[in-house]
């Protein structure tokens, strides 16, 4: 099994819209799935699914509260471009962009004994490209 592909996340790089959301993050997830048809007859023993050839996918940021303008930046409904560079910005590193993401939902967590936390859904309204810097 080939190891030079694996990586950790300590080079990770995220923005959105313009606003860096990478120095304090604890995890980034994204996904993407298809949209499925059931066209499952009666007599069919199984589910049968077609592909409709449309995707949805959504990214959460988790990170340490980054201040007041980070968290501005990141209001519900805010749309913007979100990059991802799992691997940092050097040339022939990978780069998946969404250049229409939406937030979908934010949240902040104070607990009373620990750091606060921000979490931020994206809504991919647009393929997540990959591509290299």
């Amino acid at each position: 099994m080939a190891t030079t592909d694996r990586i950790t996340g300590k080079d990770l790089y995220v923005t959105f819209a313009g606003t860096s959301l990478h120095g304090d993050f604890t995890s980034v997830t994204f996904n993407t799935e298809g949209d499925l048809v059931d066209v499952t007859a009666g007599a069919d023993t199984s589910h049968y699914y077609v592909p409709l050839g449309r995707t949805d996918g959504e990214c959460t940021v988790e990170s340490f509260y980054a201040g007041t303008a980070t968290w501005q930046a990141v209001a519900v409904n805010t749309a913007g471009t979100l990059v991802i560079a799992p691997k940092g910005t050097a040339s022939g590193n990978p780069k998946f962009q969404c250049a229409r993401a939406i937030v979908k939902s934010r949240e902040m967590t104070n607990p009373f004994d620990d750091a606060t936390v921000m979490s931020v859904t994206f809504q991919l309204s647009g393929e997540m490209a990959e591509s290299a810097y």
